[in-house]
């Protein structure tokens, strides 16, 4: 297992390791449209005058400005698609910086202290301050909820996944960081920083294996059910079938695989064998 003495944090590597993430997952099921690609300078709409609220440390800021995006859905900055175990969601920062410049009067402190909210980890009261200035959330939740919440940190160089699921917690496909937080963690942070972390990119190759091995299962351009989120809502019977659709189009052979084929048989099998109860799987 790597240790952080052998970790340093590159912003080129994790702009890279970010859009290729974002390239896999459409040629798997992401529409290639929802892929929102900063231009060369970078997001114009992320700017410093904006970021002077969000309180973040110039390489946080160098990185919003620099990574690629996912189209948002009707709930304001979440990214419509999931992207990850158990529906992860992303936040999309460019779009919320942008909407200090977009909407005459909004409080940039308030809009942040939002922002921060669904994005990184709370104290017992529900509350954002958690995260060091170094620190980022990457992921989208609806509420205050610490579920699924992928920190990055540009100091260390690694990605927190807060309440990870137990496959890649007990049985991960790469090595996370071996160091015991505890031992050096500020106190307000002891409780997240003991959560699984990864090297930035063995974090991003470590999503790939569950699509690739079928441990994560899209349903449609949008929504990814899992093997083992233990969700009581999912079909019974329906992510087996799904795996035996992706496997049936070549999957993971993207030499023999076929996307659109794909998730046209999916939606049609799924919907002749379920019928109305497909609205569970996210159809």
């Amino acid at each position: 297992m790597p240790r952080l003495s052998q970790i340093t944090y590159d912003h080129a590597a994790t702009v890279l390791a970010i859009s290729d993430y974002f390239d896999f997952l459409a040629k798997m099921y992401l529409d290639e449209a929802d892929i929102l690609r900063p231009p060369e300078g970078g997001w114009p709409e992320i700017t410093s005058d904006r970021l002077r609220s969000l309180g973040k440390t110039d390489k946080v800021n160098m990185l919003l400005r620099y990574i690629p995006y996912l189209r948002s859905g009707i709930y304001g900055s979440k990214s419509e698609a999931e992207v990850g175990p158990s529906g992860v969601q992303l936040y999309n920062w460019m779009e919320s910086i942008g909407n200090l410049g977009r909407r005459s009067g909004l409080d940039a402190e308030a809009h942040f202290e939002v922002a921060k909210v669904i994005t990184e980890p709370l104290n017992e009261h529900g509350e954002p301050g958690l995260a060091p200035p170094h620190a980022v959330g990457l992921t989208s939740t609806s509420d205050n909820i610490m579920y699924d919440r992928w920190i990055l940190d540009t100091e260390l160089g690694v990605i927190y996944w807060v309440s990870c699921p137990d496959r890649m917690r007990y049985e991960p496909t790469r090595e996370p960081v071996l160091d015991d937080w505890y031992d050096f963690s500020p106190e307000g942070e002891r409780e997240w920083r003991c959560e699984p972390a990864w090297a930035v990119v063995d974090f991003f190759e470590l999503l790939k294996d569950q699509f690739l091995q079928l441990f994560s299962l899209p349903v449609s351009p949008t929504s990814v059910r899992d093997m083992g989120d233990g969700k009581p809502a999912e079909v019974e019977g329906a992510l087996p079938l799904v795996q035996a659709i992706y496997r049936e189009h070549g999957w993971p052979d993207l030499n023999r695989y076929r996307k659109d084929t794909c998730l046209k048989a999916v939606r049609e099998r799924l919907e002749e064998r379920y019928g109305e109860e497909c609205w569970r799987l996210g159809l």
